[in-house]
């Protein structure tokens, strides 16, 4: 069976990671993990031994990874290059560290060999749903990296003044999206996809860096985007990237810290990776998944 990478976005030691280094431990799979470049006390040799037979490489060189800012993306596609450049994978599967597999391996494995989603892109794409979303590449950003910066007085200019530039360039009536007749398209980040699809994606660097660079949460734009116009890739998308994530709304919308009520929810959810978990918001549930799916393939042997 050819192998699959599991690329990890890091920014700091948790429970969480150990505990999915260890389900993710087999020969089938590559690990490879990104460090924030913020995170100063990373417990390297820790992890590494945490792993004993797949392979775990740390992907260099670190970068200093900002909320909406186009360093997003450029963690994801180092990567993505790391891995593909090491070995040509069947299925690039990318996580946080505050992802855990709840999904028993041997079944993920089955989904992406099974013949309904064989080759499928596990990535959902969406039509952009108003301004806000078509302002984040229609024009120009200033300040990303500070928006959310620990000193309140720093995030708040930072956000008032990239507010004001946009709409300054929107009332002038640029749109870059026009201009440069991009067919935008939004969706998740995180994503499961086949090999053919991270090359394309890496022979799109150039293009990525034009249309996504100046813009903001441009992480959830440009593997959909870039996507978009090819037929061949398009025919095999599969709707859904296979993460149980629940959105808590607000103002801004954060992911749900799963709990130990959430078990079954999350077991029965028929997906390979579920966000987010903290140790300190709850331990157990943590726990629970980990015991629930080593208990499952402890007699496979092939594993």
């Amino acid at each position: 069976m050819k192998k699959h990478a599991i690329l990890i976005m890091v920014h700091k030691n948790n429970y969480v990671l150990e505990k999915n280094l260890e389900l993710l431990d087999s020969p089938f799979l590559d690990i490879y993990i990104h460090v924030d470049k913020k995170c100063h006390d990373f417990k390297f040799d820790y992890y590494k031994e945490k792993v004993k037979k797949a392979n775990l490489i740390y992907v260099n060189p670190r970068i200093d990874v900002r909320w909406g800012d186009f360093s997003l993306i450029s963690c994801e596609l180092l990567l993505m290059e790391s891995a593909y450049k090491e070995r040509k994978y069947k299925y690039y599967h990318l996580i946080s560290g505050e992802d855990l597999m709840v999904m028993p391996l041997s079944s993920i494995f089955a989904n992406c060999e099974n013949q309904v989603y064989l080759d499928s892109s596990f990535i959902n794409p969406k039509a952009h749903e108003g301004r806000k979303i078509y302002q984040r590449i229609s024009v120009k950003h200033v300040l990303i990296k500070y928006i959310r910066s620990n000193n309140f007085a720093i995030q708040y200019g930072a956000r008032i003044l990239n507010k004001a530039y946009a709409e300054i360039q929107s009332a002038l009536g640029r749109d870059l999206i026009k201009k440069k007749n991009i067919n935008l398209r939004y969706g998740s980040n995180w994503f499961s996809l086949p090999g053919d699809v991270v090359k394309y994606i890496l022979n799109s660097k150039s293009l990525i860096n034009d249309y996504f660079s100046k813009g903001w949460l441009v992480d959830e734009l440009f593997i959909q985007t870039i996507i978009a116009d090819n037929k061949e890739i398009t025919e095999r998308l599969y709707d859904n990237n296979k993460r149980k994530i629940k959105w808590l709304t607000g103002k801004q919308a954060h992911p749900y810290v799963w709990r130990k009520s959430d078990f079954k929810e999350i077991i029965q959810s028929n997906k390979f990776f579920a966000r987010k978990f903290d140790e300190n918001v709850d331990r157990n549930i943590i726990d629970m998944i980990f015991d629930y799916l080593k208990n499952l393939d402890k007699h496979k042997k092939w594993y």
